[in-house]
């Protein structure tokens, strides 16, 4: 079932973003962040498991297009929330409000699966072998899951450090910064919706996922490479659109050929998706600890660079997936 999921998933991480504008300390902001990332975590996996739930093989890529749109939208919308607040509790409970009622309200207007039979009790190492699928067993979902990992590695290492790419590298005055990454995220964010709806369309009505993904993710590498070698803000932007346009096309299509790759059964989808948000979230926590010695030792062009680099390797990786084009 999703519904139970999608619904206590999103009420806990509304509740946690309470916490988070009400902490007054370090300890109360991380555990209210750490509570706020495993519930809505746990609501997006239910609702990322409704896509090969409920379409057909043929309707995929145009779902997961304007699934893949949704998050450049709610970056930007959230940015433009929190704008119009001057405290903490509001920055954080007004956006998560909205994202809470939207998805309750698709929790309740869908209509969720329903088992034959009932389940066997949990364990606790069938909980533990929910954060891991067998890539001898499933192959294709092993290389598909590295070629998302290595790609967002790519990705996290212009999406992070962009800020610190202003401030120090451009010279760009502190008093700016905030502007130029609201403007950078805008940018990218265009793309990425016109690219996603595109692109999952397009890989629906020729029957090929591979070949997109591999030309999405060198788009976006291609645009890393133009903000490294950027000496103008403006420069910087057109970097970004070009990233969002390959984000874009990647995140919708990527999605469809996972979903093309899940076992006939249906009986693991969302065990699946949610190890391969492990595979987009995973990034963000590595990049910073990698990031550091490239840096001191080439300053943040060689950060894009090698990002770029990693990113590459990521989508020759699809090549290797067998039994889907």
């Amino acid at each position: 079932m999703r519904k139970p999921w999608i619904v206590s998933g999103s009420i806990v991480g509304m509740g946690s973003l309470v916490l988070l504008g009400s902490a007054t300390d370090v300890a109360g902001v991380l555990v209210a962040w750490v509570l706020a990332q495993l519930s809505f975590n746990a609501a997006l996996a239910a609702l990322v498991a409704t896509l090969p739930d409920q379409a057909a093989p043929a309707e995929r890529g145009r779902l997961s297009g304007l699934i893949g749109m949704t998050l450049p939208i709610g970056l930007v919308a959230a940015a433009y929330f929190a704008q119009l607040f001057d405290n903490a509790f509001q920055m954080a409970v007004v956006p998560g409000a909205v994202g809470t009622v939207i998805a309750l309200a698709f929790a309740f207007t869908f209509k969720d699966r329903v088992l034959t039979e009932k389940p066997a009790p949990l364990n606790l190492k069938e909980i533990a072998g929910s954060f891991y699928f067998n890539p001898r067993t499933y192959p294709g979902l092993g290389w598909a899951w590295f070629t998302k990992f290595l790609v967002y590695i790519g990705y996290c290492a212009g999406l992070l450090y962009l800020p610190y790419f202003f401030a120090d590298h451009l010279r760009v005055a502190e008093t700016e910064v905030a502007s130029l990454v609201f403007q950078a995220t805008l940018v990218s964010s265009l793309g990425t919706v016109v690219t996603s709806l595109a692109g999952g369309w397009i890989s629906d009505k020729i029957g090929k996922r591979k070949g997109m993904v591999i030309a999405s993710a060198i788009i976006m590498m291609a645009g890393l490479v133009v903000i490294a070698t950027s000496t103008t803000t403006d420069q910087v932007l057109v970097g970004q659109a070009i990233a969002g346009l390959g984000l874009g096309c990647f995140g919708a299509v990527d999605v469809a050929l996972i979903t093309d790759l899940l076992p006939g059964s249906q009986t693991e989808n969302a065990k699946t998706f949610g190890v391969f948000n492990i595979a987009q979230a995973l990034p963000q926590s590595l990049v910073p600890a990698l990031a550091f010695p490239v840096i001191t030792l080439g300053g943040y062009p060689a950060l894009f660079i090698g990002g770029a680099v990693v990113g590459i390797i990521g989508a020759v990786l699809v090549t290797r997936i067998k039994g889907v084009k």
